[in-house]
């Protein structure tokens, strides 16, 4: 498909409306599968007598493959091409969900682990993607994107616990039902890549200002760990809050409903920063400002855990704003989308192979201290070190 640059208007073109629509789909499976799990983890584990530290493997297991898998999506692209490479993601998200929740201890691993796979490619392709077919309305469309991913979160793990009670399946109905947005998800990226065949070919090649590779940039690894560190506050929450809430008698399905308002409130604050990052002259005072937001949630839940709700409204904001921008600079550092792409793969490899490490450590340094202060006041010092990193990696430059 050629890159066409004269796109005034997102819905002039059919091609690029249906692609939009798909972006928006496949942003349905790169969350929800994920957030699922937290609210059911413990009927899983009585269900495969699992320990504390397979529970929290478990929880780990799709942020270390996004680590892994992540700086090897680019290489796919080039292989067969970004659409190609996205429709094959899906077809492992969808695999992955249904084997997780119908096959057992194995499926349970293997499923996880495709799902994990399918939405690590995804991840690092739908930015170069926004950035190549919408070049005029990258921070809209990648607003809108994160929104999506946000809201089907939250979404996600408001109904995981109910729909464990609604019949005899149990969890399995709770893993299980992703299956159906990925399938839709698949049957219109299908669509999408029909009509990206029919494209003319052109052998025209972007021209990069610079060689420099995005593993020695400075503004490379500043992005990266600002995504790093509001990735592990962020999946360390959504995985631990309900057993955390536990300690103050909360019931697992009031648990999900909380993880339900801090997700809802980041999709407030997705388009709210995506409707004007792009007019700032830089980001430095959003990466700060989204971070204490953090900060001030995670204290909250510390010391006064009875308001619970308030502080994740204010943790839901900064993730949200957090999100965003992350996802935003991976367009706004790179001069084209391929070197975005490199940008993508590479900070989602830091970014998840240190997230990854938090929901792990967390269910560890739980089991030994039997209480989860020491965690949140750990997850309180990343969130201050992400402030720093996030005022560099907002600062107007290229990798």
């Amino acid at each position: 498909m050629s890159v066409i640059s004269d796109k005034t208007s997102l819905a002039k073109n059919p091609f690029f409306s249906l692609t939009l629509v798909g972006v928006l789909l496949i942003a349905t499976n790169l969350r929800a599968p994920i957030t699922a799990l937290g609210p059911v983890i413990h009927e899983i584990a009585a269900s495969f007598n699992l320990s504390g530290s397979a529970m929290g493997l478990l929880n780990a297991l799709p942020l270390l493959i996004f680590a892994l898998a992540s700086p090897f999506a680019p290489v796919l692209t080039r292989r067969i091409g970004l659409e190609k490479a996205l429709l094959m993601a899906l077809v492992l998200i969808a695999v992955g969900c249904l084997a997780r929740s119908l096959s057992g201890l194995t499926g349970l691993w293997s499923g996880t682990f495709m799902t994990g796979l399918g939405i690590a490619i995804a991840n690092v392709l739908v930015v170069p993607l926004v950035k190549r077919d919408f070049p005029d309305h990258t921070a809209r469309c990648v607003g809108l994107y994160a929104a999506t991913m946000a809201l089907t979160a939250a979404f996600s793990s408001g109904i995981s616990a109910p729909l464990s009670g609604f019949s005899t399946t149990t969890w399995k109905l709770s893993l299980g039902v992703w299956v159906i947005p990925a399938a839709i998800a698949l049957a219109v990226w299908m669509k999408v890549c029909a009509r990206a065949n029919q494209q003319p070919a052109t052998t025209e090649k972007p021209h990069i200002q610079g060689t420099k590779s995005v593993w020695r940039s400075a503004v490379a690894w500043q992005v990266s760990m600002f995504m790093a560190l509001h990735t592990l506050v962020f999946y360390t929450l959504i995985d631990w809050y309900p057993s955390m809430a536990s300690e103050h008698g909360v019931s697992s399905t009031a648990a999900g409903f909380h993880l339900f308002i801090y997700q809802a409130v980041a999709v407030v604050a997705n388009l709210s920063t995506a409707a004007f990052i792009a007019r700032l002259k830089d980001q430095r005072l959003l990466g700060l400002i989204c971070s204490l937001f953090i900060s001030a949630g995670i204290a909250g839940l510390l010391v006064m855990p009875e308001l619970s709700i308030l502080w994740l409204v204010l943790a839901g904001t900064g993730a949200g704003m957090s999100m965003v921008t992350c996802l935003t600079l991976f367009g706004l550092r790179a001069r084209e989308h391929n070197q975005a792409g490199q940008l993508s793969g590479k900070a989602q490899c830091i970014g998840y192979l240190i997230g990854s490490t938090g929901p792990y450590l967390a269910g560890i340094l739980h089991g030994h201290t039997h209480s989860w202060h020491s965690t949140l006041a750990t997850m309180l010092l990343i969130s201050l070190a992400q402030a720093c990193f996030a005022w560099q990696a907002g600062k107007n430059r290229f990798v």
